[in-house]
């Protein structure tokens, strides 16, 4: 049998979904499954509306709004609670417009075509209605009824009325000592197996914070990797709560359970705040503000929602500002970063603080479950898309080098490193599924200055140097001073590579990507556009070049806010003018 929204556990549902919860929430938190949580909301918005609620108070009191709403809306208007095998209306009509002349029950029914079982209970439910604001003779006169069905039709109504009333008074105490049950439960003490896990998690987060990585952090406890994910994945989709307990000055879920049982008992306030050693003003500003609508008192929720309102919860920041959440979204979807969306905020609206945002507000709008107003469903939260915080791990030695008579990073001129002189440039490929299409990046390390050139059909050395000629080429001399490489074979023929452009070519040190760290950063851009594993060769030469054209047009901080594009014209117009003087 289908359990009922008026059961306890129904009670509780649609309790923590006044409070709002949520579905899925309230629905996990008591156990049952989504698809019945929607039927109970269901019913207790049709009472609502049979209550004489319109629809927005009914969703108001529901502490829900969906789409199904409208549905149930829609029902309620056109079945007015009847069952659903019930007649049509004009069938009805047509008897009640028959008896009002004066024709006998059995008489009415037959002109309708219906045996006088069903109309007998139409008289009845109205009867029922009736009853509600009328008094006994009067219905039994507007429906001439006989004065012995009038009265075995009254004594079966009240019979019904203290049964409903006895049957919400039972479902009332069931819904109170299930919420005790459950909140003491939840207030007892955590068992040695739940102890153990706590402790083995804050070990894990120890060992993590000290350097280790995921796998070896598993290792040192005994546990599978499957459980260090998981706590990195819960640790990322809520922000830690404090574990500092509440001092004895604040009412505790014990003394609310308590409380609830004697007010069960009927105590009073005075004899509650004496068995609890409280004052009975503490009792009663306590009911005050965490009894429901219906002036029930349910200890666990109240217990909940103090530990809340003791925390001094604000609004967020996005969640407070309509146009700076539009600004901010709008950046997001433009793919530029929380760093550069705030920095430009500050440079857009100098003299208003209330457009102003730390990034680690985005980064926790996105990153959290309440997304803090941000709406990025179904689109990548960040450049790198992921949804949790990544922890850096170690990199191991990389390969022997197959380059040969290379120039070394420690030997590059030290100016390079201050990037007060354009024309230093870093180098890499990106490369594609089964390393056949490959990508040349090229960043210059001033500007920040950024190129992409797809090679489609292979990344051998003659094919890398081609493209990097090619895209250097409508350059002047002086943008075309040195270029910083890895050590992969592309770079094999890289004497001839400095012979046609004029750089003086470096190599860093293996597996140190730091040491080109413009160009691993302008990569991780790159990627956000070709993600790795796809096929690179796909990409035409136009969307490429669209590519670049975005990334070098995104304000940058290190360039005070100015785009890449903007800061290396400039310098190619300024050797221009000190030419011509």
């Amino acid at each position: 049998m289908h359990q009922q929204f008026t059961s306890p556990t129904g009670v509780r549902f649609l309790a923590l979904m006044r409070e709002g919860k949520g579905l899925k929430p309230s629905a996990r938190a008591v156990g049952i499954d989504k698809g019945v949580g929607y039927r109970w909301l269901r019913d207790e918005y049709l009472r609502f509306r049979s209550e004489g609620l319109d629809h927005g108070q009914a969703q108001a009191q529901l502490g829900f709004a969906s789409s199904k709403a409208e549905e149930w809306k829609e029902w309620f208007l056109t079945h007015d609670g009847r069952h659903h095998l019930q007649l049509d209306l004009t069938v009805e009509e047509q008897f009640w417009a028959s008896y009002s002349t004066g024709m006998s029950l059995k008489g009415a029914g037959a002109s309708v075509g219906l045996k006088h079982t069903t109309v007998y209970r139409w008289v009845y439910r109205r009867f029922v209605e009736l009853r509600r604001h009328s008094a006994l003779g009067q219905v039994t006169k507007d429906l001439r009824l006989s004065f012995n069905t009038a009265a075995r039709w009254e004594a079966q109504n009240k019979k019904e009325i203290e049964a409903e009333k006895a049957r919400v008074q039972q479902l009332d105490r069931d819904a109170i000592r299930a919420a005790r049950v459950i909140a003491e439960r939840v207030a007892a003490p955590l068992s040695p197996a739940q102890k153990r896990r706590v402790l083995r998690e804050v070990r894990y987060w120890d060992l993590v914070g000290s350097g280790a990585s995921n796998a070896a952090a598993c290792r040192m406890l005994g546990v599978s990797r499957t459980i260090g994910t998981r706590y990195r994945s819960q640790r990322a989709a809520r922000p830690r709560a404090s574990t500092k307990p509440p001092s004895g000055r604040y009412l505790c879920l014990r003394e609310r359970l308590q409380m609830a049982d004697l007010l069960r008992m009927g105590c009073s306030l005075r004899a509650i705040g004496r068995e609890l050693g409280r004052h009975p003003s503490t009792i009663k500003r306590e009911l005050d503000r965490h009894r429901d609508i219906k002036g029930r008192y349910l200890p666990h929720v109240a217990n909940h929602d103090a530990s809340r309102q003791r925390l001094r919860p604000r609004e967020r920041k996005l969640s407070a500002s309509p146009h700076l959440r539009s600004l901010v979204q709008a950046k997001l979807t433009s793919h530029w970063s929380p760093e550069q969306i705030c920095g430009w905020l500050s440079l857009r609206f100098p003299t208003n603080p209330g457009l102003r945002l730390c990034p680690e507000t985005i980064y926790q709008a996105l990153l959290f479950h309440d997304h803090g107003g941000l709406q990025m469903e179904g689109k990548p939260r960040l450049r790198t898309g992921r949804k949790i915080r990544k922890h850096r791990w170690r990199t191991g030695p990389g390969r022997d080098p197959v380059v040969q008579n290379m120039t070394m990073i420690s030997d590059r001129p030290a100016v390079v490193e201050t990037r007060t002189e354009a024309g230093h440039w870093e180098g890499d490929l990106i490369i594609g599924p089964g390393s056949i299409s490959a990508m040349v990046t090229l960043r210059e390390r001033k500007t920040h200055y950024g190129i992409v050139i797809n090679l489609p059909y292979g990344h051998t050395a003659a094919l890398t140097n081609h493209a990097i000629i090619t895209a250097l080429a409508g350059l002047p001399a002086h943008l075309k001073r040195t270029l910083t490489w890895d050590q992969g074979v592309e770079m094999a023929r890289h004497q001839e590579l400095a012979q046609a452009t004029g750089l003086q070519i470096y190599f860093a040190e293996r597996s140190s990507p730091w040491q080109r760290g413009a160009n691993e950063n302008f990569n991780g851009l790159v990627r956000q556009f070709f993600p790795k594993g796809t096929d690179l060769s796909v990409h035409s030469a136009d969307r490429v070049r669209e590519v670049c054209g975005e990334l070098n047009t995104r304000p940058r901080k290190s360039l005070g806010y100015r785009t890449p594009a903007a800061v290396l014209h400039a310098e190619m117009e300024g050797v221009s003018r000190l030419r011509r003087v």
